[in-house]
């Protein structure tokens, strides 16, 4: 299984190394941003392949965390209250109420991510939950200026604090409802994948700063 987890990860690698150059390149940008939802969708289902103890519970959990993290945003978008005033761009594809529905998947599938990369090293939900929300803020903060560049979403004036804070507090409580209702399994390949996208925001990140 090490081996086939070996060869995914390096196609995964090699797959984001491609879509990296195509956000970069102004006339292959198109096409690449055309492919994001698709991406997303995939690697989440990658991960679920390796993924080495399917409960009914941890499944349940990550559906329900999908549609909770969905309505957030409706909600979100329509009052400014939560993350601050904001609006999506075309990028992530159709949706409802002005809010993409890969935005749910996005959601369960940090969630999943961060929580396959903690699953055992700890006892402790509090700590666990802690620990992965710290991880999935770091991650929007490379997350939120290359969203804005390249049409994801958009903020009514600078990103505002109030964005991140709300990030933290959610990822936090999808963190613990997970780990509470059910016990999830480590996961090679999802774990991974949280490290690779990371990269991918914070060398677009970086790209940008200097270009």
């Amino acid at each position: 299984m090490n081996r086939v987890e070996n060869r995914f990860i390096a196609a995964i690698c090699l797959i984001y190394a491609i879509g990296l150059a195509g956000f970069i390149i102004p006339a292959a940008r198109p096409l690449f941003m055309w492919l994001t939802p698709y991406n997303i969708a995939g690697a989440f289902a990658v991960a679920w392949l390796f993924h080495p103890k399917w409960t009914l519970a941890h499944v349940a959990t990550l559906l329900a965390i999908g549609l909770l993290g969905f309505g957030v945003e409706v909600l979100g978008v329509q009052t400014g209250a939560i993350f601050g005033s904001y609006y999506y761009g075309k990028t992530l594809g159709q949706g409802w109420n002005q809010v993409p529905f890969l935005i749910g998947l996005n959601w369960a599938a940090m969630v999943f991510y961060t929580s396959s990369l903690l699953a055992g090293r700890s006892q402790n939900n509090f700590l666990l939950s802690l620990g992965g929300a710290s991880m999935m803020t770091l991650y929007d903060f490379f997350l939120e200026p290359v969203a804005v560049r390249f049409d994801f979403w958009h903020w009514r004036g600078p990103i505002p604090m109030q964005n991140y804070i709300a990030w933290f507090a959610l990822s936090f409580v999808f963190l613990y409802l997970l780990f509470s209702s059910s016990k999830p399994s480590h996961n090679r390949v999802a774990g991974t994948i949280y490290f690779i996208q990371l990269g991918f925001f914070m060398a677009l990140f970086a790209w940008m700063k200097l270009f």
